[in-house]
């Protein structure tokens, strides 16, 4: 961002400070005065700008405070690793079999998917990954692509899938959840 003041003086204009919240940001000696200024060295919200001239005998001038906010909205950051499973099973911990490359049912995109269930029989499976979100996020997001298969037919869930974060103190919270009833073609 760039920060601006225009300054006058009968004796001559040495220099324009810049002060941010109070402290002193840097300066400028020659007109039009401004001063670069990284926005993401401040905190996001309202902030006051106070511009200070001297001129060569020494006088200060200081500008009224100008409010002004900053919000630093940053690019997305993909926290989950290998998230296609293209490295195979390389940052994920899972039941065994769970990541492959097996061409029974095509990956979303690439060769490999994560194979969950699908036995025939009582079993459970899962694939997980732990990751971090950086405490000054304002939120996150999670994409995923899933198909269902089934070989039941009817309205009872007997396969269920619950796609879930597990917070700082080990709660488990479902995020959404699937059944054999939510089974699409192709």
């Amino acid at each position: 961002m760039t920060l601006a003041a225009t300054a006058s003086d009968d004796i001559g204009v040495t220099r324009v400070e810049f002060y941010v919240d109070g402290a002193l940001k840097g300066s400028d000696a020659s007109a039009p005065y401004s001063l670069a200024l990284d926005s993401t060295t401040l905190a996001d919200g309202s902030h006051s700008l106070v511009a200070k001239a001297y001129d060569a005998a020494g006088n200060v001038g200081s500008s009224s405070a100008v409010a002004f906010s900053v919000s630093n909205a940053s690019a997305p950051v993909q926290l989950i690793l290998n998230g296609g499973f293209e490295s195979g099973t390389a940052n994920w911990t899972q039941t065994s079999g769970v990541i492959t490359s097996d061409s029974s049912e095509p990956a979303h995109a690439g060769s490999w998917k994560a194979w969950l269930d699908g036995y025939g029989s009582a079993h459970s499976d899962y694939v997980r990954q732990s990751i971090s979100i950086p405490a000054g996020a304002s939120h996150a997001t999670l994409g995923f692509q899933l198909h269902v298969d089934t070989a039941e037919s009817g309205s009872t869930a007997y396969d269920k899938l619950q796609v879930q974060v597990i917070d700082s103190s080990g709660k488990y919270v479902t995020l959404a959840s699937f059944s054999n009833t939510d089974a699409a073609s192709g």
